[in-house]
């Protein structure tokens, strides 16, 4: 062997030239979906009657509501109907009590059937009384002590309102 690497073969130049192209492989890639369709299993008959037995439960909650609430509307409705209509005969009935309790018709039933006329200045008699003949009230005969604070105590409370 030489220094540095020479020796006497021959290189090989066929490294050097260029390669005959070979036919093209079209290259498949695979990319993968990142949120796969999962396939799902078929499930139990029994947790599907449950479902339905839910969702039939809700419906039919769902469907009493309704019919509860129409019900109350309706009732509502009657009911309100029925205050006009009473609200109506209230007045009808404050008119004729009206119409019966006033001065002139009680003047009218006086006069025509218990036969009562009206007062005339002719009719009025005076009376004198003398001044002698007034009524004096008598002092009570309370004055013993224990009444007397008794009935102090019982103003005193009157007054603070126990």
């Amino acid at each position: 062997m030489s220094d540095y690497g020479r020796d006497n073969l021959a290189y090989d130049l066929s490294v050097y030239e260029p390669k005959p192209e070979a036919e093209a492989k079209p290259r498949i890639t695979v990319k993968r979906n990142p949120n796969p369709i999962k396939i799902k299993r078929p499930k139990s008959a029994f947790r599907a009657f449950i479902n339905a037995t839910i969702a039939f439960m809700l419906l039919c909650s769902i469907l009493y509501g309704k019919v509860e609430s129409n019900r109350l509307f309706r009732e509502q409705s009657e009911l309100q109907t029925q205050l006009t209509e009473l609200k109506n005969e209230n007045l009808r009935m404050q008119t004729e009590y009206d119409s019966k309790t006033s001065i002139q018709r009680v003047e009218d039933y006086a006069e025509n059937i218990l036969g009562l006329e009206k007062l005339d200045k002719a009719q009025i008699e005076y009376v004198e009384v003398p001044n002698d003949t007034v009524i004096k009230s008598a002092s009570s005969s309370d004055n013993n002590i224990f009444v007397k604070i008794k009935n102090w105590i019982m103003d005193a409370l009157e007054y603070i309102g126990a």
